[in-house]
């Protein structure tokens, strides 16, 4: 791990942590409800045990405390911790890096990332300690880290704008993916440089390729590792503007036409079984 990466992590985490379940879109209900389904069926797969690892404020601890018997949440970051409601759970915090937690080998039955992958200086070091930790048999759910194909569909996107100008679409995504650093400089005060080191793998690398991240966990000793694509490009305005079918519809068509449509969905998830 980069101690840059670290420190500014803590740095940016710090300032924004008492507004982050405010400001967030990931809580938007609609949101939460899908992510619940996908805790559901991890827990279906496994024991009642579970590590989230980035906890943060307790995104994913809220939504699994009465389906876990027992969580353990680690971030690196204090005032994310002293966020989270421990109430109506079994829940244990840590203030730890993900990549050495205080854990012996073999305690969890399931574990959990959720918008954490892509602020790590190397997201293997993390598959290595959670792959260490789990059971054997456990599965590790991550969700909501940018999809690398995106990220370049976009940055192509910009360079072509001065020739063909975007839809009103395409600026929001280009704005979103190439300029949240200058928004958050703005906002928050944070130097763009340092939130930029916060999101390493997003805005500095450009992503996380699906099936690089596939290949490394493969490689560590997970026996599989599902790769999923979503929220693809204008889903919100289909979304807010049409009808929730309609989004629907468009999101199934794109599925089946992966991996041709891949480069279309901003987000990437994975379920990795040891």
């Amino acid at each position: 791990m980069d101690p840059k990466i670290v420190d500014a992590n803590i740095l940016v985490h710090t300032k924004m942590a008492a507004t982050y379940n405010k400001n967030e879109p990931h809580f938007k209900p609609e949101n939460q409800a899908v992510v619940r389904k996908h805790l559901e069926a991890l827990r279906a797969k496994t024991g009642p045990k579970l590590l989230d690892v980035g906890c943060g404020t307790g995104f994913v601890i809220n939504l699994a405390k009465d389906l876990f018997g027992e969580i353990h949440g680690v971030d690196i970051t204090q005032a994310m911790l002293d966020q989270v409601d421990k109430s109506g759970g079994n829940i244990t915090l840590h203030r730890s890096v993900a990549e050495k937690t205080p854990f012996a080998d073999n305690t969890f039955d399931a574990a959990s990332a959720y918008s954490f992958i892509h602020h790590l200086t190397d997201y293997a070091e993390v598959l290595k300690e959670v792959h260490r930790v789990l059971k054997p048999g456990g599965a590790f759910y991550i969700d909501l880290d940018p999809n690398k194909l995106f990220w370049q569909a976009m940055a192509a996107a910009e360079k072509s704008a001065a020739l063909d100008k975007p839809s009103d679409i395409v600026q929001r995504e280009i704005a979103s993916v190439m300029h949240t650093d200058d928004r958050v400089e703005e906002e928050w005060g944070i130097p763009a440089e340092t939130f930029n080191l916060a999101e390493n793998y997003k805005d500095l690398q450009g992503g996380i390729d699906g099936a690089e991240l596939r290949a490394a966990a493969l490689k560590i000793g997970f026996k599989s590792c599902d790769v999923g694509y979503y929220w693809y490009l204008g889903q919100g305005a289909i979304l807010h503007g049409q009808s929730a079918a309609d989004a629907a519809t468009v999101e199934n068509f794109l599925t089946r036409a992966l991996p041709a449509s891949a480069p279309l969905f901003k987000y990437v998830r994975f379920l990795l079984v040891k």
